[in-house]
């Protein structure tokens, strides 16, 4: 890890748990502890960049920062690390669980000069990614995505410096642009939230797995009864039945 008191040129990445208040305190340590192993999956299958050498991870409870030094490039980082390999990690680490455990996080990213000092972090862009994670309309966005397990949002110098230019296939995605006014910040941030098209099913768990919380309520089973009045000869034959009411 970076250990300095000088300001040095960094890219900063916040992370924080949707709902993580809601439920009683085992669900919140759980989803705190699922956090940092998502960071930690994340950190572990990123080879093409020395992200563990070069960083600074702080967990405070239900948000994460990480400090990522400037020798990891910006456009990776954000394609690669938090793109491909943070989903990739939260996919993993909701697999075996049931909907009330499900770990979902709002991310925000922006760089700059940083001062890191254990356990202490400090820097405009440290700042930001705080004000921009927070912003109302952000929270809505990802509110309306309950499908996905993320919503990302990057400052406007990120999105001029980096996505712009489109690198690591990042042209190819759709950021929009929101005002973000959270107490004296005022500031354009960029928003991503994957396509939230197909609804989420309850995950299923891994062989041996065990998943965390209530089981899901077992589907409601129709009452069905065939009755023939005389012999049937349908041998290899298949019955098809479908219902036209509204009961549940």
């Amino acid at each position: 890890m970076t250990r300095s008191s000088l300001a040095l040129d960094r890219s900063v990445l916040r992370l924080d748990i949707v709902g993580s208040s809601a439920g009683g305190r085992d669900r919140q340590v759980y989803l705190d502890r699922a956090l940092r192993a998502v960071v930690d999956r994340a950190i572990e299958h990123s080879a093409a960049y020395p992200v563990a050498e070069s960083s600074y991870l702080r967990v405070d409870g239900d948000s994460a920062t990480l400090l990522v030094g400037a020798a990891v490039a910006k456009a990776w980082l954000l394609a690669d690390f938090v793109l491909r390999e943070t989903a990739i990690a939260l996919g993993e680490v909701n697999k075996p669980v049931n909907e009330d455990h499900r770990l979902r996080v709002r991310m925000a990213l922006d760089h700059g000069e940083t001062v890191v000092n254990p356990p202490n972090i400090g820097g405009r862009a440290v700042a930001t990614t705080a004000r921009l994670i927070d912003a109302p309309a952000f929270r809505q966005a990802v509110a309306a995505a309950p499908g996905q397990d993320f919503g990302l949002i990057v400052s406007d110098r990120f999105h001029s410096d980096v996505v712009v230019d489109g690198e690591r296939g990042l042209g190819r995605l759709e950021f929009r642009p929101i005002e973000v006014e959270v107490k004296d910040f005022r500031q354009t941030g960029w928003v991503y939230v994957p396509a939230d098209e197909v609804p989420r099913r309850d995950a299923v768990p891994r062989s041996g797995a065990v998943p965390h919380g209530p089981a899901p309520s077992p589907a409601k089973l129709a009452d069905t009864i065939l009755q023939f009045n005389a012999a049937v000869h349908a041998q290899n034959s298949v019955f098809g039945l479908s219902r036209s009411d509204d009961r549940d």
